[in-house]
């Protein structure tokens, strides 16, 4: 038997589901977006995938980015031809197709964007990623049962877990750490960014160090740097660190219900290797998720802060190296002898590969 309970929000107390079976659907569901590009030998299994939910979409809007070069427009035409062979009578299908090459950061933020202009929410999934039978509905029920919840930021179908299955008490649980391989969010999350007027390198905390260094985002820190040493920019990078700094969480499931297929393609910008070991790990294609989480703190080891040793050893491995101002802000945070000893040691560690890049002109 399904149960509810009581949870006070802006000083009101109302009733707050725990089982995602006991969500009412909205008329209006919202729609699935798919970005696409180059990939229509993935782009046709997610749209299979698609057709195989439980519960149908409404409507769909895909986003095709345009061509950098000749070779790209046949296989960009592949995809638009896949998409408007898609339309049934259960639901209409818009293709936007890019005039130029946007890349792929731009076109997410810009659709998005545009689709914000006409919805309230949106469930979007890239060209390679996989979705189980129930992912929609799930997604659907989910922005719908923590509309109001402002401490969730999105909910999402994909878990690259920090905790093993068996200590996660329900089906979805909070977490600070968020794929973009099939999610869904709100119009004001979305908005809260900003991100069509930010850097490619964003960082609402200024600086590397600044980040906080949980088990889970230590990870964002590490991501973040990749992305200032090489002038790179990944929205879903940006995203989680704003999250993070406005201090709230995202929704993640115990086990993932849409799988990433895109790891080794030619045409793969990101993923370009063999798939590690980590990627597909959490994946379930029969997992049909039930209980969520009334209380969306999170839970002891995701919210407590590495320390100092783990810390500067996760550094090393990372090759992240310390900047005179991050020395600074490590030997202040961690004062005794003993830490200072080690982050000076790093620093000495770490100084020719600074020494080059200073010589060279690059960023530090």
């Amino acid at each position: 038997m399904f149960t509810q309970r009581y949870v006070r929000m802006e000083g009101e107390a109302k009733v707050f589901p725990t089982c995602l079976s006991e969500v009412k659907l909205p008329d209006r569901l919202p729609p699935i977006v798919i970005t696409a590009f180059t990939r229509p030998d993935l782009l046709a299994p997610v749209l299979e995938a698609i057709a195989l939910q439980s519960l149908s979409p409404q409507e769909i809007i895909a986003f095709v980015d345009g061509a950098r070069n000749d070779k790209d427009r046949a296989l960009i035409q592949q995809c638009v031809d896949l998409l408007k062979n898609f339309e049934r009578s259960t639901w209409s299908v818009r293709v936007i197709q890019r005039e130029h090459n946007l890349g792929c950061d731009r076109n997410v933020i810009a659709a998005f964007t545009e689709v914000f202009e006409s919805h309230d929410t949106l469930v979007y999934l890239e060209d390679d990623d996989l979705p189980n039978p129930c992912f929609y509905d799930r997604i659907c029920r989910l922005l719908t049962a923590y509309k109001d919840r402002q401490d969730i930021f999105s909910v999402s179908g994909y878990v690259s877990r920090a905790l093993p299955a068996e200590e996660i008490a329900t089906d979805f649980f909070p977490s600070r750490r968020v794929f973009s391989w099939g999610f869904g969010i709100w119009r004001d999350r979305w908005q809260s960014m900003d991100l069509v007027h930010q850097s490619g390198q964003h960082n609402p905390f200024g600086h590397v160090y600044s980040i906080p260094t949980t088990v889970e985002s230590k990870l964002t820190l590490a991501n973040q740097f990749w992305l200032e040493k090489n002038q790179k920019t990944d929205w879903v990078i940006t995203m989680t660190l704003c999250a993070l700094h406005q201090g709230r969480v995202h929704l993640v499931p115990k086990h993932s219900i849409v799988k990433n297929i895109g790891f080794g393609h030619e045409q793969s910008e990101t993923y370009r290797g063999e798939e590690g070991s980590w990627v597909n790990k959490a994946y379930d294609p029969g997992f049909v998720p039930e209980t969520i989480p009334v209380e969306l703190g999170l839970c002891d080891r995701l919210n407590q802060e590495i320390g100092s040793a783990e810390l500067a050893k996760f550094l090393g491995k990372k090759g992240i190296w310390l900047t005179p101002a991050a020395l600074a802000h490590y030997l202040k945070k961690y004062p005794s002898p003993q830490h200072a000893h080690l982050w000076l040691g790093l620093f000495l560690q770490q100084l020719p590969t600074l020494l080059r890049r200073w010589k060279s002109g690059l960023q530090v």
